[in-house]
């Protein structure tokens, strides 16, 4: 198969090499802009994101302690007792709120790796995508280099074999005027047309 565009025909195997190359660009663009599109979903998610406001539990910590306090004025060591039993409660919801404020920052951390691993990604792509570019390009000038050469040897044969056609039909001419002319000089020829 062949097919020809503005004067240059690419034979099965080159047009094969062109439309794979345009197929292989055409998925890494649809890979990059894939990626570009998961990365901005992931973005507008962080910022999204919003901690945990974990101040109002220390407020409602203190505020408890101080109504508790207020109203375990019973004895000493009862209040002793309610007290540790109170604190022990406390340093517990202290602890919890620790460990959630905790979870956050791990939350907080793991996205941003995450995000960190996809633009990593994208720029891999980016890379690539340049890479197949040039690759592409450079085919590219190779197939428009084999294409004139190809035009530039056909040329040079048509051009040998209208010469070599042109120097036959002079040789031809130069046999014919010759036999013309020895036909015409022949004195039998002279005599038949006398009688």
């Amino acid at each position: 198969m062949e097919v020809e565009y503005g004067g240059i025909k690419a034979s099965g195997g080159k047009l094969f090499i062109i439309i794979s190359l345009i197929g292989t660009i055409g998925g890494g663009l649809w890979g990059f802009f894939e990626l570009v599109k998961r990365y901005e979903d992931m973005e507008a998610t962080i910022s999204e994101y919003v901690a945990p406001d974990l101040s109002g539990f220390d407020k409602r910590l203190e505020v408890f302690d101080t109504k508790l306090t207020e109203k375990l004025k019973v004895s000493d060591t009862k209040l002793t007792e309610k007290l540790n039993s109170v604190n022990t409660d406390i340093s517990a919801l202290k602890e919890l709120v620790t460990a959630a404020q905790e979870t956050a920052r791990d939350m907080r951390t793991d996205i941003k790796n995450e995000v960190n691993a996809q633009h990593d990604q994208i720029a891999g792509i980016d890379k690539r995508s340049r890479e197949d570019g040039l690759e592409t390009r450079t085919a590219m000038r190779n197939a428009e280099n084999e294409v004139r050469d190809l035009i530039s040897a056909t040329s040079k044969r048509w051009d040998d074999k209208l010469t070599k056609v042109d120097t036959q039909i002079e040789s031809l001419d130069k046999k014919l005027d010759k036999k013309i002319t020895k036909a015409l000089e022949n004195p039998l020829a002279a005599m038949s047309k006398t009688k």
